[in-house]
């Protein structure tokens, strides 16, 4: 305001500073940092302030495209923003997952319709009196876990967007500056202000945030590189405040400037910051990242509607594999198991691919597999009484084979797709030998509520172990305590709609006689042992016997 601009300006000028873009989000992906606690806060933190500044922007252009008094039209602003959000959040995702099933994976016509989401949501958002660009933010919001980071789908939105959309907006951008008017002191002092209040400004958030959720002096740095760069809603909010005449040329420039400089810096402190960061341990969402279905174990829909549902609940995909030792008939048949299995995961609504392989040995082209394509959970099934009894409940010794450095996750898989998730525990889990079975079957159930909801239940036998196991899958999970042996206590609670997860045994077969006693229950619920890399764990089927890992 002392450089002669009015509210409105000052306004929506001062808001493009709260908001930030992740541009140095590649260099903590490359350092493996993505799972460290000051990422999910800026990840967060962006969503937030994204949203903030985008709804001032909605704010500012209808006061000035509208006559309206202010209270009338933040009423008008507020109920457009309740009918987009009632638009992105709810109809847009359920209309997105039934189309998916319906196309397949079809990539060309999931495309489309992703670019048909996007313009019905800035449409949704133009009628409501609001921006477009805010209705497609919030669409992307909606659309991010049913889009999956890795998946084909993904590398045709950021080519297309990289290639041609980003470009033509750079393009349409600069054709409003005036080179000249850079070095223009009124320029340089309101960049000069402008770098003033981003520098402190984040800075200040991010020392408060490392201070109460107890972060690293590398963290905090990390978190403030993360978060100084401007440049997506910046860049986007300033073309509007230009178009609606809000904003003249030396603004611009002004703004432009700050880009500049906090790309640049925030670039330089994230990579410092991030060498002096030690890589967390993978958790549960990297578990989803590809999950990995073997036909040649068991090939049932219903685990790989599974799968899929996991996978969609982090935004991951599913990669299906089919192994033939000859060509001919048998590859044929290889073929046809990972093609129906696809089809299976693309009537959830998942990203899905296939990958079928000629090898002598089962268990060795499935490891290929995995490593090839950098899966990072095997869901196998089990089925329920056509395998030997014997084996399940460890009375007969099995062939063990290194199939794959990754988790396994063995299932029985019920008639119903699971509603709610129930995780098992008994003294023996409680263990300190067993800290790393029960974590990782936490990790997995915390996957497994995002799919059903938040509907998860944890069943222990001591109080305090099972508050602390639920805070690790759910904020609000459920808690039961119960001493009883934990068959009787499971019986008690069960339906046929849940899904049922039990840490997995040392030494033992993955369906131990405590799995193998719930999937015999009558309830008919889906039951999963997630076994941990390295696991001495034997699966038969037929002839053919895979492994989940070798003994450490």
């Amino acid at each position: 305001m002392p450089f002669g601009y009015g509210l409105a300006t000052a306004l929506l000028f001062g808001s493009l500073w709260a908001s930030h873009t992740l541009v140095a989000y590649p260099i903590v992906q490359e350092q493996g940092l993505l799972r460290d606690r000051a990422v999910g806060v800026a990840g967060g933190g962006t969503v937030m302030t994204d949203t903030l500044a985008l709804s001032v922007l909605a704010v500012v252009a209808g006061s000035v495209e509208s006559d309206a008094r202010p209270a009338q039209l933040l009423l008008e602003v507020a109920l457009g923003l309740v009918v987009l959000a009632f638009f992105c959040a709810l109809i847009l995702p359920r209309m997105t997952r039934w189309v998916f099933a319906g196309v397949g994976q079809h990539r060309g016509a999931r495309f489309l319709f992703i670019l048909v989401a996007l313009t019905a949501a800035a449409l949704v958002a133009d009628r409501a009196g609001i921006e477009g660009i805010v209705g497609a933010f919030f669409a992307g919001l909606a659309l991010n876990r049913l889009v999956p980071a890795r998946s084909r789908l993904m590398e045709q939105i950021e080519f297309v967007g990289g290639v041609l959309l980003i470009p033509f907006f750079l393009l349409s951008t600069g054709m409003l500056i005036d080179p000249k008017e850079f070095t223009q002191r009124r320029v340089l002092a309101i960049a000069a202000l402008s770098l003033a209040v981003v520098f402190v400004g984040k800075a200040a958030a991010a020392y408060i945030s490392g201070r109460v959720l107890g972060l690293e002096r590398p963290q905090v740095r990390l978190l403030f590189g993360l978060s100084l760069a401007q440049a997506a809603a910046t860049l986007a909010a300033v073309t509007i405040g230009v178009e609606i005449g809000l904003f003249d040329t030396d603004l611009l420039n002004a703004t432009l400037i700050v880009v500049l400089v906090t790309v640049l810096v925030s670039s330089i402190v994230t990579r410092s910051a991030a060498r002096r960061i030690e890589p967390p341990p993978v958790q549960g969402e990297r578990l989803a990242e590809t999950i990995f279905v073997p036909t040649d174990v068991v090939d049932d829909p219903a685990v790989v509607r599974l799968a899929a549902r996991l996978a969609m609940a982090k935004g991951g995909n599913v990669l299906v594999g089919a192994v033939a030792a000859t060509r001919g008939p048998e590859l044929a048949a290889a073929r046809s198991r990972a093609e129906s299995a696809e089809a299976a995961a693309a009537a959830a609504g998942a990203e899905s691919h296939t990958a079928v392989r000629l090898d002598s040995s089962v268990a060795d082209g499935l490891a290929a597999i995995v490593a090839e394509h950098e899966a990072s959970l095997v869901v196998i099934g089990w089925r329920r009484a056509a395998l030997a009894a014997d084996i399940v409940l460890g009375g007969q010794s099995a062939d063990l084979i290194a199939l794959a450095e990754v988790p396994v996750l063995a299932v029985s898989a019920g008639e119903s797709d699971f509603r709610r998730v129930v995780l098992a525990l008994d003294h023996h889990d409680l263990d300190a030998r067993q800290v790393v079975e029960r974590d990782l079957a936490a990790a997995v159930a915390a996957i497994a509520a995002a799919a059903a909801r938040g509907r998860v239940l944890v069943l222990a036998p001591e109080a305090d172990a099972g508050r602390e196991i639920g805070r690790l899958v759910d904020d609000d999970a459920e808690v039961v305590i119960d001493p009883r042996p934990r068959r009787e206590a499971l019986a008690s609670i069960l339906a046929a709609d849940d899904l049922v997860l039990m840490p997995a045994r040392l030494g033992a077969s993955p369906f131990h006689r405590d799995a193998a006693a719930v999937a015999s229950l009558p309830v008919g619920c889906s039951v999963g042992v997630p076994v941990r890399p390295r696991a001495t764990a034997g699966f038969v089927h037929a002839t053919a016997t895979m492994v989940a890992g070798r003994a450490g």
